[in-house]
């Protein structure tokens, strides 16, 4: 193709340039010295804790339990087929079941995600996501007694998220507001069992792609409603951006989430995934292929993206793709580094002043942050230990005695992830929700590293952008806040864990494609 020809050339004038030859000298030394340090055998080894955990009497009985009900499923859809063998239910229920599309089990699933991102704000309701993660364990665990299979054992999914997920219940022996809590650890729960969910439904190539497809399409029609509230307009609201120090900046879009940044949160985590299925789908239109034109469709997220105007989500996405282009072909970095500086004089003015913004010092919400950080700092002083307890509603009734201003009062929470998880779960909820992140991150790297070209290699890189790209935004937002933001987040997570615990001949290799080399 033209624009790859473009990309090789620019890549073999890198290579030949004495430039190249200085950074490969020093790029192979310090490759050396990784190859054989401690820290590079901590990072790739296979983990003893967690083979102990999967073979512990606690996973052996979650995954009895599990296996349990399925295997008296299974018993029930066995008996159902025997006294109903040759009648019009069993032929409705076999035409329905056997091969269906609509009725597979990945496609529901994948129906419900994009329904959860498509919702608007004001008719979405937080308990559909735990009705529908009972509801899809439950389905799974069917499927699993109808086919005589084992269920993916919990354990799968870490010893750190089981120890996370107990620590946020044993919070609730410190809540301050202990309704709240309970709602909050009830949404923790659903976004638990997305996670298993999502991981156990990834056991090929087709279930990957289903699910795929519906997230890149959630995705675009998200983005077009976007493009929608930008051409009807938006108003400007002084919530969302410092009006004196983002003078000229139009009203920022929100799509189907609550706020500007809610929505950024969701594009830096969904649309490396959606972006891998534009690159492999296999769909033509007679005898044109699909792909090129699905690809070109990721520019109108990224339009969306640009108007949300939320720095953070700016500088995620950009990771999130850095990391995909690195591990899927790194040709194309030089091409794109060249597009991005060609493209500052074209960039509109309101863009730059939201980006000189960050550094010019006098953006009130950047001065927000800093306040509320203060007070935080002195809370964790006092129950840093313990924490406080799940919820907006226990940081309302504590945070208020530790503001270091008026206007940081009724703040709902500390505007940093792993600060609020401290606060709210204590010393050993921080230990174990990093354990459980960093954990999720080393191995879908080193999964991404030794899998072979295919699907499976290019959408581990894409869980590995969303979530070393939404780290950055942890950082200055409590993405957690949003339930839509955080069932995403988790997700991904299972998204990740799942191509980590399928079976490897599962996903075939391929041939290189467009972005991966």
């Amino acid at each position: 193709m033209f624009e790859r020809s473009i990309a090789g050339t620019l890549w073999y004038w890198w290579r030949q340039s004495a430039v190249f030859a200085v950074l490969r000298a020093v790029y192979r030394w310090f490759r050396n010295a990784w190859q054989y340090s401690l820290v590079r055998r901590m990072l790739v080894h296979v983990s003893r804790i967690q083979e102990k955990y999967e073979a512990s009497l606690f996973a052996r009985i979650m995954n009895a339990v599990l296996g349990g009900i399925a295997g008296a499923l299974g018993y029930f859809f066995r008996w159902f087929g025997r006294i109903n063998a040759g009648s019009v239910n069993e032929r409705v229920f076999r035409r329905l079941f056997s091969g269906s599309f609509i009725f597979r089990y990945e496609t529901l699933f994948g129906i419900f995600i994009a329904a959860m991102f498509l919702f608007p704000h004001d008719y979405w309701n937080n308990s559909y996501a735990l009705v529908a993660a009972v509801g899809f364990l439950g389905l799974y665990l069917c499927v699993c007694g109808a086919k005589g299979r084992k269920p993916l054992s919990p354990a799968k999914l870490g010893l750190p998220m089981m120890l996370f997920a107990i620590v946020c219940f044993g919070s609730l022996a410190f809540s301050h507001d202990f309704h709240d809590s309970v709602r909050i650890l009830l949404l923790l729960l659903a976004a638990f069992l997305l996670c298993y969910v999502a991981a156990a439904s990834i056991t090929d190539r087709r279930s990957l792609m289903t699910i795929l497809g519906f997230i890149y399409f959630a995705v675009l029609l998200t983005a077009c409603y976007a493009l929608v509230q930008r051409f009807l307009g938006v108003k400007v609201s002084s919530s969302f951006t410092d009006l004196m120090a983002n003078k000229g900046v139009p009203g920022r879009v929100y799509s189907t989430m609550d706020n500007p940044n809610n929505y950024a949160e969701l594009l830096v985590m969904t649309t490396p995934l959606a972006a891998v299925w534009a690159v492999k789908v296999r769909a033509k239109l007679r005898t044109l292929p699909l792909s090129p034109f699905l690809c070109c469709g990721l520019a109108l997220p990224m339009l969306a993206m640009v108007m949300t105007y939320s720095r953070s989500g700016w500088i995620s996405v950009a990771l999130a793709f850095a990391i995909l282009f690195y591990y899927g072909d790194k040709r194309w970095i030089p091409l794109l580094l060249i597009a991005c500086v060609l493209a500052i004089p074209f960039l509109p003015n309101s863009v730059v002043v939201r980006l000189t913004s960050m550094v010019s010092g006098e953006d009130s919400s950047s001065k927000f942050r800093v306040y509320i950080w203060q007070g935080v700092f002195l809370l964790l002083l006092d129950h840093g230990l313990t924490g406080i307890g799940l919820g907006p509603g226990s940081f309302a009734v504590v945070y208020k005695n530790y503001a270091r201003s008026r206007a940081t009062i009724g703040v709902p929470h500390s505007h940093m992830l792993w600060s609020e998880i401290m606060v709210e779960t204590g010393v050993l909820g921080l230990i174990t929700s990093l354990w459980m992140f960093l954990g999720i991150v080393r191995r879908s790297a080193v999964g991404a590293s030794r899998s072979g070209p295919g699907v499976r290699r290019l959408a581990l890189c894409a869980c590995l952008g969303a979530l070393i790209g939404i780290s950055v935004t942890f950082f200055v937002e409590y993405v957690w806040f949003y339930p839509r933001d955080m069932f995403a987040f988790f997700l991904v997570c299972g998204l990740a864990l799942g191509l980590l615990n399928a079976p490897a001949e599962a996903f075939p290799e391929e041939p290189a494609t467009l972005v991966e080399h």
